[in-house]
C-alpha cells in the first residue's frame, strides 16, 4: 500500500523516541509509518514498531527506491503532529 496523503505529513521519530527505542521502549499500541525523508511519500502506514523497522530492511535489502523521487533512504516515523500514530481527519 503506497500513497500520498495530503492530510499525513510525515516525522521522525524524535532523539528521545529513538534512544527510547534502542533500550526497547516503545508504545506497543502506536501505529508507525514507514516514509521517504526526502520528499515525505508514505510507503506503509499502520504497522507495529518491530514489523515497520523489518519493512524498511526489506525495502533497503530490495533496493527499493521511492516512486516520487527516486530515493532509498526509507525512515520510520508518525505523522507530525502525534505521539502514537492515530489521527482523527476532519471533514
Amino acid at each position: 500500500m503506497s500513497f500520498r496523503n495530503k492530510n499525513i505529513v510525515p516525522r521522525h521519530l524524535s532523539y528521545e523516541e529513538r534512544e527510547n527505542r534502542k533500550k526497547g521502549i516503545y508504545d506497543s499500541f502506536a501505529n508507525y509509518l514507514v516514509f521517504c525523508p526526502k520528499c515525505k511519500y508514505c510507503i506503509k502506514t499502520n504497522m507495529y514498531v518491530m514489523r515497520a523497522e523489518a519493512y524498511i530492511d526489506e525495502l533497503h535489502e530490495k533496493k527499493v527506491v521511492c516512486p516520487e523521487c527516486g530515493a532509498n533512504e526509507w525512515s520510520l516515523g508518525y505523522p507530525l503532529g502525534t505521539l502514537t500514530g492515530f489521527v482523527r481527519f476532519d471533514d
